[in-house]
């Protein structure tokens, strides 16, 4: 009886334990709305000068949710199987830190007048959340396409009014290295970060 009453306690505390860690775990659009809503504060009653202290904080807000190795993986499509694993982590140290850099010089989009968050379309591990920005009569549609890592939806593409942020960066890697070679390409990317 003892054993059992036992047995039946551990599959209680398991079963609760794994309600409550679901019920932790924010949708896509929570995610999105958190980030969104976090920046527009810090941005808030400022102007176009943003300090570089609060670029440096806004730089690790705007890109935690971001899945920087997946999105390299799909930048550098067929050269990705080709890369050694040093040469994969060094891409991704790069080509991270070039678009956090890039991701804190157009500000607008977190200054939107409104912004709607459309139903994401889940399937499995994957989603996708459309939202719609509106600013000075003007809107920008972007398509964040998020999967499941661990318990959190983590972003590994947007498309900005239709075109793929993986698929822009494809074809100017593909175009670069079919130029030259693929350190080519890379030691450009390395120039452009050290030059910032």
């Amino acid at each position: 009886m003892y054993k059992f009453v036992l047995v039946l306690s551990l599959v209680i505390i398991f079963v609760m334990s794994a309600f409550l860690q679901a019920g932790n775990t924010q949708s896509p659009v929570e995610i999105l709305k958190a980030r969104n809503q976090t920046v527009e504060n810090m941005l808030q009653g400022g102007n176009d000068n943003v300090s570089p202290e609060t670029k440096e904080k806004l730089k690790q807000v705007i890109n935690e949710i971001m899945d920087f190795t997946e999105l390299s993986r799909l930048s550098l499509g067929k050269y990705w199987v080709q890369r050694t694993e040093q040469e994969k982590k060094d891409f991704v140290n790069v080509f991270s830190q070039l678009i956090k850099n890039s991701s804190v010089k157009k500000l607008e989009i977190y200054k939107a007048d409104r912004m709607v968050y459309q139903d994401p379309e889940i399937a499995g591990a994957k989603a996708k959340v459309t939202t719609i920005a509106y600013k000075d009569r003007k809107q920008v549609e972007i398509v964040y396409k998020m999967h499941k890592v661990g318990d959190t939806w983590l972003v590994y593409d947007m498309e900005i009014d239709g075109v793929s942020t993986a698929i822009n960066y494809r074809d100017s890697f593909y175009k670069q290295i079919a130029k030259g070679s693929y350190k080519e390409m890379y030691d450009k990317l390395v120039k452009k970060l050290n030059e910032g």
